[in-house]
């Protein structure tokens, strides 16, 4: 799994990032990026809401290692 970028370009030439949770799937044969969350805008993301999130993760992945 990973963060993933996109871009959108507006009319009005602005450009827009969304942030993604994805991970790659083959399908057909082909390795397609499957989204699993869409996090949202980028500039408008509560960053320490994504600390939080991969803070909980990594006390989860310490109290399970042997």
């Amino acid at each position: 799994m990973y963060l993933r970028r996109t871009q959108r370009k507006n009319r009005d030439g602005s450009v827009v990032t969304y942030l993604q949770l994805a991970q790659n799937r083959r399908s057909q044969g082909k390795v397609r990026a499957e989204i699993l969350v869409n996090l949202g805008r980028e500039d408008t993301l509560d960053r320490a809401a994504l600390r939080r999130l991969a803070d909980s993760i990594n006390h989860y992945l310490d109290e399970r290692s042997p």
